[in-house]
């Protein structure tokens, strides 16, 4: 009788294909029932076991290793050089937006600066101005002064000049400083002489009245020919000047 058996040998993980002696070849020698049979006789794919087909078991590895199923999808590759040069566009456009910002803002801010320093450069110059027109005033009015206290002549010009610019009349009044009388009597009859129709002339004195200066008063109406109004018409005069140069 022949009968086979696969044995699994546990520390190698191998099978060891082995036969039943005939019990006729039973021995002391030999006394086990079950006899191994050469590796040449082994049959690569399977074995026979009783009359049965016996497959080798496959390694956990190979388990595991096995095809991969069906039904996984494979991944797509990733480009990372368009990736890269999105980023680079994105940071670009980020850094050229924030950066067209604060120009904006910088511009805006340097505008309203420059408005500012124009409005208050113009004030100045206005102010300047307005201060160096008092300043000529203030010097002319000491020059004034000076050359009446000087010259006494000036006086008797002043008062020809108020005589010839008023209205026609028979006797006028004019008021003059104290200081201004005595020599504008001396030129009394040459004032007379100098208007048709004037037959008089009356000098009152008056310490109001700045010397250099007079106050025509008459018939026909009033002359005001004082130091301080010919001072004043000077600066409106000069202040209309320079804002029509402007």
């Amino acid at each position: 009788m022949l009968l086979s058996k696969v044995w699994r040998e546990v520390e190698s993980g191998n099978y060891v294909r082995v036969s039943m002696r005939n019990l006729e070849e039973l021995s002391e020698k030999e006394p086990g029932l079950f006899v191994a049979v050469p590796q040449a006789q082994h049959q690569p794919a399977q074995e026979e076991v009783q009359g049965s087909t016996v497959k080798k078991n496959p390694s956990p590895a190979a388990q595991n290793q096995g095809p991969a199923s069906a039904s996984e999808t494979p991944q797509p590759e990733v480009d990372v050089a368009a990736l890269e040069e999105e980023a680079y566009k994105k940071g670009v456009a980020a850094g050229k937006k924030e950066v067209e910002e604060k120009l904006a803002k910088a511009t805006k801010a340097l505008t309203e600066a420059a408005k500012k320093l124009s409005t208050q450069t113009e004030s100045i110059m206005q102010r300047s101005a307005e201060d160096m027109l008092q300043l000529v005033m203030a010097i002319a009015e000491r020059i004034l002064h000076f050359e009446i206290s000087e010259h006494k002549e000036v006086v008797v010009r002043v008062v020809q000049q108020t005589i010839n610019s008023a209205v026609q009349a028979e006797e006028f009044h004019i008021r003059v400083n104290p200081e201004d009388i005595e020599v504008l009597n001396e030129h009394k009859p040459l004032f007379i002489a100098s208007l048709s129709g004037l037959s008089n002339i009356e000098f009152i004195g008056d310490a109001s009245i700045t010397r250099g200066g007079c106050m025509l008063e008459s018939p026909s109406g009033r002359v005001d020919a004082t130091l301080e109004t010919q001072l004043d018409e000077i600066f409106a005069h000069l202040k209309e000047t320079m804002v029509y140069s402007e």
